[in-house]
């Protein structure tokens, strides 16, 4: 709402009474900018700011912790535990032995059974591996063997 040069009134006390309406308008307007900015300050706060720390000191309780259970390790670095027990190894239950087996044997050809150095390579272990294959009125495991080879001058294998 302005107003312009020609449309003032001439009166000091019209223009007194105008000029304090506005005073207050201004007043008003500033004291809800000053709310608005409290309202976007605390949003922020609760949007960005610490939300689990309720009390500043709060972390120094897990520092007492661990000087407690430093100095219990110390003092419990002259004692050893042992073991009763063997854990279970893991790892699938074998297929049953009654089911038919076909046996895939994997071997490196007589030409390439040759360590580096220049002497023969001998068989050193197998790795074993079984899958069981189900074909429909017809159930049998199929057993992978993949021979190992080492050289026994060098010591591989």
């Amino acid at each position: 709402m302005k107003s312009l040069p020609e449309t003032l009134p001439d009166e000091t006390n019209a223009l007194q009474k105008m000029v304090l309406d506005y005073q207050s308008t201004v007043d008003q307007l500033q004291e809800k900018l000053k709310w608005y900015e409290e309202q976007f300050c605390l949003f922020q706060h609760q949007r960005f700011g610490a939300s689990s720390e309720k009390c500043p000191d709060q972390m120094e309780l897990f520092n007492e912790a661990e000087s407690i259970l430093d100095s219990l390790k110390q003092d419990d670095s002259d004692l050893e535990e042992t073991i009763s027990y063997q854990r279970k190894k893991p790892g699938r239950k074998p297929l049953s032995k009654h089911i038919p087996r076909e046996v895939v044997r994997y071997e490196l050809p007589e030409a390439e059974r040759v360590c580096e150095c220049g002497h023969a390579l001998h068989e050193a272990g197998e790795d074993k591996s079984e899958q069981l294959e189900i074909i429909p009125a017809q159930i049998k495991v199929i057993e992978h063997v993949q021979v190992k080879y080492g050289c026994r001058e060098i010591g591989i294998g």
